[in-house]
């Protein structure tokens, strides 16, 4: 059995776990929590958004979110400065980068939807339009950030495409251009 089976196969096995974990995660919120909100009513999301969203997530979101971005834009900046710059990676390096600031620009309209929960206010009414807001612009921005999380995906599988077709063109011209050994020659 060819030596890199085994390690194909476990490539395409943990490349299939990311991208079922990032669709899981892209969407949990809009297909799995939302709904179950909305059964609950506005008033039980906003109490729980004030705890979480407005709690640890002030901190956490942010930082990932932000620190995410400027880390696959370095990714896309670094790939720009490359000697060698095939299309097979540019396309999912540079879809990733867009995606990820399509997020951000999204959370430009979502934040501000559920940053008006600190206020505390308990009117029925405005509870709903606040849901119903950042449902809208979370539910887009989960398919942005779901389409970067793949694209992202693809990048780390066509950089490694492009990783071993150098290797092994090296280690290719790396042995025709031996001299063989002349054994007993004197």
């Amino acid at each position: 059995m060819d030596d890199r089976k085994p390690l194909r196969i476990a490539f395409w096995l943990i490349v299939t776990s990311l991208l079922l974990g990032s669709l899981a995660g892209g969407f949990n919120r809009t297909l799995v929590e939302m709904p179950a909100w909305r059964h609950l009513g506005p008033e039980a999301w906003a109490a729980f958004s004030r705890l979480a969203d407005l709690g640890n997530g002030k901190i956490i979101y942010p930082v990932a979110g932000i620190g995410g971005t400027v880390l696959t834009l370095a990714a896309a900046i670094a790939f720009r400065f490359s000697r060698r710059r095939p299309l097979s990676v540019a396309i999912p390096v540079y879809g990733a980068a867009l995606m990820d600031m399509c997020v951000l620009l999204l959370t430009t309209q979502a934040a501000p939807v559920m940053l008006s929960l600190q206020h505390g206010g308990t009117n029925p009414v405005l509870l709903q339009k606040a849901f119903e807001g950042f449902y809208r612009w979370d539910s887009i921005r989960a398919v942005f950030g779901t389409l970067g999380d793949c694209a992202a995906i693809w990048s780390l599988i066509a950089v490694t495409v492009v990783s071993v077709k150098c290797q092994d063109r090296a280690a290719k011209s790396d042995s025709s251009s031996r001299v063989p050994n002349q054994v007993g020659v004197s």
